[in-house]
């Protein structure tokens, strides 16, 4: 049993290391997205700072973890910037993250 248990306890440890991962990926894009878009709706310093982290805790939120990209789908809009502008730029952002998430 001893065997078992360490080896149940290392899957896990491995899960956790790898949910972790995508958790501060997501974050991340979802942290530089909110300071572009809040920078292109004139939003300066901390105002900036305070609007990234409302996308931050949107997407913390929600269950399927796209709350930034839906919260963000309603912003936009002053910015002349459409839904498939905004899938690029978090496109662009998770593209260097994905090696990282599969890394465990």
């Amino acid at each position: 049993m001893n065997t078992y248990s360490k080896a149940q306890e290392a899957t896990l440890r491995q899960y956790f290391m790898v949910e972790e991962r995508r958790f501060i990926d997501r974050t991340s894009a979802d942290r530089s997205a909110g300071a572009l878009v809040a920078q292109c709706l004139g939003l300066q310093g901390t105002d900036t700072t305070a609007f990234a982290d409302r996308v931050v805790e949107a997407g913390i939120r929600s269950l399927d973890g796209r709350g930034g990209f839906d919260f963000l789908a309603t912003q936009i809009g002053p910015c002349g910037y459409g839904i498939e502008q905004l899938r690029s730029c978090y496109a662009t952002l998770t593209q260097a993250a994905l090696p990282l998430s599969h890394a465990a």
